[in-house]
């Protein structure tokens, strides 16, 4: 991928986040149990701090990941309304970490996880 392929590509998905879906009730998107901020984040960061090239490697979220993993993973939880935007906002940084190193694969990994696979 070419570097305005990737800025391409980080448009069309800021562009997508930003066109919010109004919310529907109804069962979360994300088929994982319940479970509290401190234990899907503590399963998200070991994940992704697994995955890290090296540990000197920065683990500060990419902006435009940052907004796909909170609404795409994050907030479809079935326990994220009832955590704090601050809870919510770092299990984000961690599932953007993972997703940046493993893709959607990284995202599977973690549903495996929380699901006790």
């Amino acid at each position: 991928m070419e570097a305005d392929d990737e800025s391409d590509v980080r448009a069309y998905i800021a562009a997508l986040v930003g066109m919010r879906a109004p919310v529907v009730p109804g069962p979360s998107g994300l088929a994982v149990p319940a479970g509290t901020a401190d234990g899907v984040t503590a399963v998200a960061r070991r994940l992704a701090l697994a995955v890290l090239p090296d540990r000197r490697h920065r683990t500060e979220p990419t902006p435009g990941l940052l907004a796909v993993a909170r609404s795409l993973v994050v907030d479809e939880h079935p326990s994220a309304p009832g955590w704090t935007v601050a809870e919510r906002e770092r299990l984000a940084g961690w599932v953007a970490v993972l997703i940046e190193h493993r893709g959607e694969d990284g995202v599977e990994e973690l549903v495996r996880a929380l699901n006790g696979d």
